[in-house]
């Protein structure tokens, strides 16, 4: 189970209007070509994300997952929620590769969100 999900309800169909015989075609002398699907987005369980405006750093980092660690159910009972996946904007992809894959952290220990999470950038996180 993932925050948000995808659905695909008709499969992506490509299709083209280039038939000579096409009232359109003849009379514009043009070819369309489209993609028909349905298809939708929307959130799963809430307690699967984290949004955060912070700087991408490791206090904030460390935050994220403590916080998502931490959530409980209405009766108090802990979900047991393990980070597995970091979604950012190509503007912090570099922040985010040095969190997850550098051996040794800024001040020259070592990194202990190395491979910790999954990196996704995606403009839609922008």
């Amino acid at each position: 189970m993932r925050p948000i999900v995808w659905q695909e309800r008709e499969t992506y169909d490509f299709q083209s209007m280039t038939d000579p015989a096409n009232p359109h075609v003849f009379m514009n002398d043009e070819y369309i070509y489209g993609v028909r699907a349905r298809v939708n987005a929307g959130f799963g369980l809430w307690q699967l994300a984290y949004g955060s405006t912070a700087a991408l750093d490791a206090t904030s980092y460390a935050a994220a997952r403590q916080a998502m660690m931490g959530f409980k159910a209405d009766g108090g009972r802990v979900l047991g929620i393990k980070p597995t996946t970091l979604v950012v904007p190509p503007s912090l992809e570099d922040a985010a590769l040095h969190l997850l894959n550098t051996e040794t952290n800024d001040g020259g220990g070592s990194n202990p969100y190395k491979g910790t999470a999954e990196l996704i950038v995606t403009p839609y996180a922008a």
